[in-house]
Protein backbone atom coordinates (compact mmCIF):
# COMPACT_ATOMS: atom_id res chain seq x y z
CA UNK A 1 0.00 0.00 0.00
CA UNK A 2 1.29 3.44 -0.92
CA UNK A 3 1.91 6.07 1.76
CA UNK A 4 0.29 9.49 1.67
CA UNK A 5 2.82 11.99 3.05
CA UNK A 6 1.90 15.56 3.83
CA UNK A 7 4.75 18.07 3.71
CA UNK A 8 4.03 21.50 5.18
CA UNK A 9 6.13 24.52 6.12
CA UNK A 10 5.13 25.81 9.58
CA UNK A 11 6.33 28.98 11.31
CA UNK A 12 7.07 28.97 15.04
CA UNK A 13 3.70 30.70 15.48
CA UNK A 14 1.94 27.84 13.67
CA UNK A 15 1.25 29.82 10.47
CA UNK A 16 1.17 27.76 7.27
CA UNK A 17 -0.76 29.90 4.79
CA UNK A 18 1.99 32.15 3.41
CA UNK A 19 5.33 30.29 3.40
CA UNK A 20 6.31 32.22 0.26
CA UNK A 21 6.64 35.25 2.56
CA UNK A 22 8.86 33.71 5.26
CA UNK A 23 10.21 30.25 4.32
CA UNK A 24 12.17 31.07 1.15
CA UNK A 25 15.35 32.28 2.95
CA UNK A 26 15.54 28.82 4.57
CA UNK A 27 15.18 26.81 1.34
CA UNK A 28 18.85 26.06 0.83
CA UNK A 29 21.03 22.99 0.27
CA UNK A 30 19.82 20.78 3.13
CA UNK A 31 16.19 21.63 2.37
CA UNK A 32 16.71 20.98 -1.33
CA UNK A 33 18.23 17.56 -0.58
CA UNK A 34 15.34 16.69 1.74
CA UNK A 35 12.70 17.93 -0.73
CA UNK A 36 14.28 15.97 -3.58
CA UNK A 37 14.32 12.72 -1.57
CA UNK A 38 10.65 13.18 -0.73
CA UNK A 39 9.58 14.09 -4.26
CA UNK A 40 11.66 11.44 -6.04
CA UNK A 41 10.25 8.69 -3.77
CA UNK A 42 6.78 9.69 -4.94
CA UNK A 43 5.05 9.05 -8.20
CA UNK A 44 2.03 11.31 -7.61
CA UNK A 45 1.08 14.53 -5.88
CA UNK A 46 -2.20 15.27 -4.13
CA UNK A 47 -3.05 18.96 -3.97
CA UNK A 48 -5.87 21.14 -2.77
CA UNK A 49 -7.14 23.81 -5.15
CA UNK A 50 -5.24 26.75 -3.63
CA UNK A 51 -1.93 24.89 -3.52
CA UNK A 52 -2.47 23.64 -7.08
CA UNK A 53 -3.26 27.13 -8.35
CA UNK A 54 -0.11 28.58 -6.82
CA UNK A 55 2.26 25.81 -7.85
CA UNK A 56 0.81 25.40 -11.36
CA UNK A 57 1.64 29.03 -12.11
CA UNK A 58 5.10 29.02 -10.52
CA UNK A 59 6.68 25.76 -11.65
CA UNK A 60 6.09 25.75 -15.43
CA UNK A 61 7.83 29.16 -15.64
CA UNK A 62 10.62 28.23 -13.24
CA UNK A 63 14.20 27.29 -13.90
CA UNK A 64 16.55 26.34 -11.12
CA UNK A 65 19.10 28.92 -12.14
CA UNK A 66 16.76 31.83 -11.40
CA UNK A 67 15.26 30.49 -8.16
CA UNK A 68 17.86 28.35 -6.44
CA UNK A 69 15.58 25.32 -6.81
CA UNK A 70 17.53 22.44 -8.43
CA UNK A 71 16.62 21.89 -12.08
CA UNK A 72 15.92 18.19 -11.57
CA UNK A 73 13.41 19.08 -8.82
CA UNK A 74 11.66 21.58 -11.10
CA UNK A 75 11.54 19.03 -13.93
CA UNK A 76 10.15 16.35 -11.61
CA UNK A 77 7.49 18.74 -10.25
CA UNK A 78 6.41 19.56 -13.79
CA UNK A 79 6.30 15.89 -14.92
CA UNK A 80 4.83 14.04 -11.96
CA UNK A 81 1.08 13.27 -12.16
CA UNK A 82 -1.02 15.45 -9.88
CA UNK A 83 -4.50 14.95 -8.45
CA UNK A 84 -6.40 18.06 -7.40
CA UNK A 85 -9.24 18.09 -4.87
CA UNK A 86 -11.61 20.91 -5.76
CA UNK A 87 -15.31 21.58 -5.83
CA UNK A 88 -14.89 24.54 -8.20
CA UNK A 89 -12.28 23.52 -10.78
CA UNK A 90 -13.58 21.59 -13.76
CA UNK A 91 -10.28 21.06 -15.56
CA UNK A 92 -6.60 21.33 -14.81
CA UNK A 93 -3.30 21.76 -16.61
CA UNK A 94 0.28 20.99 -15.50
CA UNK A 95 -0.14 17.20 -15.78
CA UNK A 96 -2.98 17.37 -13.26
CA UNK A 97 -6.45 15.86 -13.03
CA UNK A 98 -9.32 17.18 -10.97
CA UNK A 99 -10.71 14.49 -8.68
CA UNK A 100 -14.28 13.67 -9.61
CA UNK A 101 -16.67 12.41 -6.96
CA UNK A 102 -15.82 11.52 -3.38
CA UNK A 103 -12.27 12.63 -2.53
CA UNK A 104 -11.83 10.17 0.36
CA UNK A 105 -12.79 7.21 -1.82
CA UNK A 106 -10.55 8.40 -4.63
CA UNK A 107 -7.54 8.80 -2.32
CA UNK A 108 -8.18 5.44 -0.62
CA UNK A 109 -8.27 3.77 -4.06
CA UNK A 110 -5.14 5.64 -5.16
CA UNK A 111 -3.28 4.44 -2.07
CA UNK A 112 -4.22 0.81 -2.84
CA UNK A 113 -2.70 1.01 -6.34
CA UNK A 114 0.90 -0.11 -6.82
CA UNK A 115 3.51 2.62 -6.94
CA UNK A 116 5.58 5.03 -4.92
CA UNK A 117 4.53 7.45 -2.26
CA UNK A 118 1.93 10.16 -2.78
CA UNK A 119 3.03 13.59 -1.55
CA UNK A 120 0.62 16.29 -0.50
CA UNK A 121 1.98 19.80 -0.13
CA UNK A 122 0.26 22.37 2.05
CA UNK A 123 -2.36 22.11 4.74
CA UNK A 124 -5.95 23.23 4.53
CA UNK A 125 -9.51 22.12 4.08
CA UNK A 126 -8.54 18.96 2.18
CA UNK A 127 -6.84 17.78 5.38
CA UNK A 128 -10.17 17.72 7.21
CA UNK A 129 -11.44 15.06 4.82
CA UNK A 130 -8.17 13.14 4.74
CA UNK A 131 -7.82 13.09 8.53
CA UNK A 132 -11.48 12.16 9.12
CA UNK A 133 -10.89 9.08 6.97
CA UNK A 134 -7.44 8.22 8.35
CA UNK A 135 -5.76 8.62 4.97
CA UNK A 136 -2.58 10.56 5.88
CA UNK A 137 0.23 8.19 6.81
CA UNK A 138 2.91 10.74 7.67
CA UNK A 139 3.06 14.45 8.40
CA UNK A 140 6.40 16.08 7.53
CA UNK A 141 6.27 19.46 9.26
CA UNK A 142 9.12 21.80 8.38
CA UNK A 143 9.27 23.97 11.47
CA UNK A 144 10.90 27.20 10.35
CA UNK A 145 12.54 29.53 12.90
CA UNK A 146 10.46 32.62 12.18
CA UNK A 147 7.77 34.03 14.46
CA UNK A 148 4.69 34.49 12.30
CA UNK A 149 1.51 34.52 14.34
CA UNK A 150 -1.18 35.80 11.99
CA UNK A 151 -2.65 33.99 9.01
CA UNK A 152 -3.81 30.44 8.41
CA UNK A 153 -2.80 28.01 11.12
CA UNK A 154 -2.08 24.32 11.11
CA UNK A 155 -5.21 22.19 11.63
CA UNK A 156 -7.41 25.23 12.34
CA UNK A 157 -10.52 23.55 10.91
CA UNK A 158 -9.92 20.10 12.39
CA UNK A 159 -11.72 19.00 15.54
CA UNK A 160 -11.04 15.78 17.39
CA UNK A 161 -7.92 14.89 15.42
CA UNK A 162 -6.07 11.77 16.54
CA UNK A 163 -2.90 12.13 18.57
CA UNK A 164 0.24 12.12 16.48
CA UNK A 165 3.43 10.21 17.28
CA UNK A 166 6.82 11.79 16.58
CA UNK A 167 8.83 9.21 14.62
CA UNK A 168 11.75 11.24 13.23
CA UNK A 169 13.49 14.60 13.55
CA UNK A 170 15.94 16.10 11.08
CA UNK A 171 17.75 19.31 11.94
CA UNK A 172 19.10 21.62 9.26
CA UNK A 173 22.06 23.86 10.08
CA UNK A 174 19.86 26.96 9.51
CA UNK A 175 17.54 25.98 12.36
CA UNK A 176 14.74 24.32 10.38
CA UNK A 177 13.47 21.11 11.98
CA UNK A 178 11.71 18.46 9.92
CA UNK A 179 9.34 16.78 12.36
CA UNK A 180 7.84 13.53 11.05
CA UNK A 181 4.65 12.39 12.75
CA UNK A 182 2.37 9.43 12.19
CA UNK A 183 -1.22 9.06 13.46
Amino acid sequence: MRKLIESTHVSLGGEIGSPQEWAFPFLKDEHNDYAKRLLFAADALLLGRRTYEGLSVAYPAMTGSDTGVPNDFVERMNRIPKFVASTTLREATWNASVIQGDVASFVADLKRQPGGDIVKYGNGSLDVTLMEHGLIDEFHLLLTPVAVGTGQHMFEDIDGAPALKLVDVTRFSNGVLVLVYTP
